[in-house]
């Protein structure tokens, strides 16, 4: 038998139970939480998969795990990883591309909508200030349609998003070194470089992985490219993505006319000391719950443990890798 470790406090008791279900006479599974390089190393010295979302898989701790062969990550993002180090080492990383794409589409659409529409500003108005006046929004509010929509990653989320916005009249530009308009035909997109989302988009949605190359790309520059359109600002991707002083600034100057974020630097932020918690109505913050339903948990746990069997079974085609391994490695 092998041995799974659930090494996410995120993971719930259903998680675990759906884990031993699938992996029954294959592995066993047990959730040991692990917050840091050595509780990894420590905890998982007998693991030979784990099931991750934030735990930081160094190359110290691939070097110290010699049984480990197989990281499944929970989630879509795998930038906790240091997945050039687990292919050194042979460990196999996947991540979890398609369990949610329709809820961070429909996030990403629902933050558009709401500061669009101003139903923030209206809703403190009427519950909290009881005035009831729709002018009060006068000069702040154009019609969605009138409006370009530029999505910054043109993946599997941003075809969702790009058919939600079209689906309000919007016009939709994206940018995406690896995507060719000929690929983006099918869409009805047009791709674009990224200075020019900057300079023709009403809205700015980011949909790219956070890596070395795209770590703080949205910096000082590109909000001041931005200046002249004043977009709302969507990130349901990654906040390292961002230089978040930056943007900070950006929206106190009014570069930005709002900004909805789900995805910030933080991933475990003190909120009585975020500087976005402080702001005005034009900031909405949500949890890093884009990702988030009934449906999408259940299928997250189905097929993050069920990518174990296959790698570890060899149906590696089955598997999302991301680090190019091929196939399970032996044991020492």
């Amino acid at each position: 038998m092998y041995k799974v470790v659930i090494t996410t406090d995120i993971a719930d008791d259903e998680y675990v139970a759906i884990a031993k279900k699938v992996l029954k006479d294959f592995a066993e599974v047990e959730k040991i939480v692990c917050r840091s390089e050595e509780d990894l190393i420590e905890k998982c010295a007998d693991a030979d998969a784990t099931i991750s979302i934030f735990e930081p898989f160094t190359e110290k701790v691939f070097s110290a795990l010699p049984k480990l062969k197989f990281i499944s990550v929970s989630g879509v993002g795998y930038n906790f990883i240091d997945t050039k180090a687990a292919a050194k080492y042979g460990v196999g990383v996947c991540n979890n591309p398609f369990y949610c794409v329709e809820e961070v589409a429909d996030h990403t659409a629902s933050l558009i909508l709401t500061l669009n529409r101003k139903i923030v500003d209206y809703y403190k108005a009427v519950k909290v200030d009881k005035v009831w006046n729709a002018a009060a929004q006068k000069g702040k509010i154009r019609r969605l349609s009138t409006q370009v929509v530029g999505l910054v990653g043109f993946g599997n989320i941003a075809k969702r998003v790009a058919k939600r916005m079209q689906g309000f009249g919007c016009e939709v530009i994206a940018y995406d070194p690896y995507i060719s308009q000929d690929k983006a035909e099918p869409y009805n997109v047009k791709m674009v470089e990224l200075e020019q989302i900057y300079k023709l988009a009403d809205i700015i949605s980011l949909h790219l992985p956070l890596m070395e190359s795209t770590k703080g790309m949205i910096d000082a520059h590109a909000f001041s490219i931005m200046a002249a359109k004043k977009p709302i600002f969507i990130n349901c991707s990654r906040g390292g993505l961002v230089d978040e002083e930056a943007m900070i600034g950006a929206i106190k100057d009014g570069k930005l006319s709002g900004a909805g974020l789900d995805a910030i630097n933080d991933e475990r932020p003190n909120l009585n000391e975020l500087a976005f918690t402080g702001m005005k109505e034009n900031v909405l913050l949500t949890p890093h719950a884009a990702f988030f339903s009934d449906d999408a948990l259940y299928e997250q746990k189905i097929t993050s443990t069920q990518f174990i069997k296959d790698f570890i079974s060899g149906n590696i085609a089955k598997v999302p890798v991301v680090n190019g391994i091929k196939e399970c490695k032996k044991e020492e």
